[in-house]
């Protein structure tokens, strides 16, 4: 039976430093959040370009955010939510956890 990439990616795991599995928790982290960047810009239908618009963000660097290159500042991250109009929502999740399963944008609720 073939390994998975799951299988490779745990083996690899085992033999890392605490020092190497912090910089692989902070890119998966980091990839993570652009996903949920790039979703919530598609649900809305803007290019890479509009949310730079909006955002005051330029659009290369929306891109390396997307493509999990690199963490926004906070101050970013807050000028991309407001031009997406949501906000960012943070789970503490357990160890182990799906990065993409500990953050998460939704639209503002009125009140």
């Amino acid at each position: 039976m073939a390994k998975s990439f799951a299988d490779y990616a745990r083996e690899r795991e085992a033999t890392m430093t605490a020092a190497e599995l912090d910089v692989v928790h902070a890119f998966d982290q980091a990839a993570a959040f652009g996903q949920v960047v790039y979703g919530a810009r598609k649900a809305r239908g803007l290019r890479q370009t509009d949310l730079a618009e909006l955002s005051g963000v330029t659009q290369a660097d929306i891109s390396r955010i997307e493509r999990g290159q690199v963490a926004p500042t906070i101050h970013t991250l807050l000028k991309l939510t407001a031009a997406l109009g949501v906000e960012i929502q943070f789970v503490l999740a357990e160890p182990g956890a799906e990065p993409a399963e500990s953050i998460s944008l939704r639209a503002p609720v009125a009140g």
